[in-house]
């Protein structure tokens, strides 16, 4: 699964004047950069691979000049981020690979366009639905699928998220298969052709569920439908890696003079991001992930300095599991566990990643004055 979304980051100290507008007030004084992230997670483990693609980019012109942008050329929109995410990814990873890959996003990236070059490049996708399209034939698209029938009855876990708690939804779920017309207003072209899965939750509630699913995959029976309501709930997981980005490595929190030097280490907290997340996965159920070796994450210099500074006897002549890498960087952070739930949180993490790679650097410092 390529997991994608944007975000921005915002500075608000002296390089904020060399960076772009970030959509908030004018007189803030803060400046940022936009980035879109495709991020890797294998669709059956669960598991975070890591990035793939990210593009930053700072937004320049005018404000209140929205309605002159549907006289741009696509290839110029801010909007065009989905489909250079999907050629650069297809270009890295090789035709082969593309095949197994399947994109996974969120309603911003309903865009005709988009779903037309995902379609003639024979590229795999879900795609929240957020335009009520026209379909070939007459009709919308919201109104046609409303009207299917019910394949069958689905239950999903939905994770804590924001101001809502976590709860187990019930879905009624259908699917359908419609050729979206290109819009009026915007580039002309053929229909696209996609499945639907179309999924509810039955009940009253002010949060209900209600999701309308573009796809390449085929969705010909409950068991298919499922599986691409399941690769979308995966989506999240950019959310989390952002969190990761943020409050774990702390990216919005660094004070460089010079823009280039802050995007260059904004690139590399990137990763450092990855490697949190993927050890976070450890406490958030990812079958399997805890009792694997923790030199999936951790370098074997860097889980042996670990070691010394939490267990303080010799290490193993095996690695650790991921379980214990976890559970040693939150202590060397200062992780106590008051509410006995396991779970460091990512300033806690990031600060253990920190003073480990503090350590890293002295016993490569002592390593060196050995050899003089």
């Amino acid at each position: 699964m390529a997991v994608e979304d944007s975000t921005v980051l915002s500075f608000r100290h002296c390089v904020a004047e060399s960076l772009g507008d970030t959509g908030g007030r004018a007189d803030s004084g803060c400046g940022g950069v936009w980035v879109h992230t495709v991020l890797l997670v294998d669709g059956e483990t669960k598991q975070t691979v890591g990035l793939v693609e990210q593009a930053l980019w700072h937004r320049e012109g005018e404000r209140g000049v929205k309605h002159h942008r549907r006289r741009r050329p696509e290839r110029e929109k801010e909007s065009d981020k989905w489909r250079r995410a999907s050629e650069r990814m297809a270009a890295r990873l090789g035709p082969e690979v593309m095949k197994r890959v399947i994109s996974v996003c969120d309603r911003e990236s309903d865009i005709y366009g988009y779903l037309s070059y995902k379609r003639r490049a024979g590229q795999r996708f879900v795609v929240r639905a957020a335009q009520d399209r026209r379909l070939e034939g007459g009709g919308k698209l919201f109104e046609v699928v409303g009207e299917g029938p019910v394949l069958g009855r689905v239950g999903i876990e939905l994770g804590q998220r924001g101001g809502r708690s976590g709860r187990r939804a019930k879905l009624e779920v259908g699917t359908r298969r419609v050729r979206l017309c290109s819009p009026k207003h915007g580039p002309q072209g053929e229909p696209v052709e996609v499945n639907v899965v179309w999924a509810r939750e039955a009940s009253r509630r002010a949060d209900a569920l209600e999701w309308v699913l573009l796809t390449s995959e085929e969705v010909g029976d409950l068991a298919a439908a499922r599986r691409v309501l399941e690769w979308y709930r995966l989506r999240w997981r950019i959310e989390e890696f952002h969190k990761a980005w943020k409050s774990g490595a702390g990216v919005e929190a660094q004070r460089l003079q010079k823009r280039e030097n802050l995007l260059r280490l904004a690139t590399v907290l990137a990763f450092v991001a990855v490697r949190l997340l993927q050890l976070r996965e450890v406490v958030e159920g990812v079958p399997g992930a805890r009792c694997q070796p923790c030199t999936q994450v951790l370098g074997d210099e860097e889980w042996r300095v670990l070691w010394l500074s939490t267990a303080r006897r010799r290490p193993p002549a095996k690695p650790p599991s991921l379980g214990w890498a976890y559970q040693a960087l939150a202590k060397l952070g200062g992780f106590i566990d008051t509410k006995r739930t396991g779970r460091a949180g990512w300033s806690t993490l990031w600060e253990g990643w920190f003073l480990l790679n503090q350590r890293i650097e002295g016993f490569r410092i002592a390593r060196e004055l050995d050899k003089v």
